[in-house]
């Protein structure tokens, strides 16, 4: 009987490449996972998400989702609750040296425009302190 390490590798097969998630979808992961967590508390926060505008496409398909609405800038994540002094809170995620680009800066300048609270985080920490304390109505305009 082959020991399951091998058998393992036989089923994964040489095509078979684990996936590896960068630095800002690991911090991405850590801010939806204490989502999930404290949806059990609070249930408002079943309506958070996460907005998938990032990633590689050919001029083809860029055109086909522009046309989808799928728009340069906005934001990583939506949690579309409202608080005392805003509409809603959406984070754009970086991980340090990474910066915002100009669309990112003027979208999130719109959104807070419009009555919501848009922020850069640089960390999947620092994007959950900001949802505690925006849900604490610990920021105000």
């Amino acid at each position: 009987m082959a020991n399951t390490s091998s058998l393992f590798k036989k089923l994964q097969g040489p095509s078979r490449r684990p996936y590896k998630q960068g630095p800002e979808e690991l911090e991405m992961t850590l801010f939806f996972d204490f989502v999930r967590y404290k949806a059990f508390q609070d249930e408002r926060l079943h309506s958070c998400y996460h907005i998938p505008n990032e990633g590689k496409a050919s001029i083809q398909r860029r055109l086909a989702l522009a046309r989808a609405g799928v728009k340069k800038g906005i934001p990583d994540i939506c949690v579309p609750i409202p608080n005392d002094s805003y509409h809603a809170l959406y984070i754009e995620l970086k991980v340090k040296p990474n910066k915002p680009t100009q669309a990112q800066k003027e979208c999130i300048e719109h959104l807070n425009k419009l009555g919501n609270y848009a922020v850069v985080c640089y960390s999947g920490s620092e994007a959950i302190q900001t949802l505690e304390k925006y849900l604490a109505n610990e920021i105000r305009r």
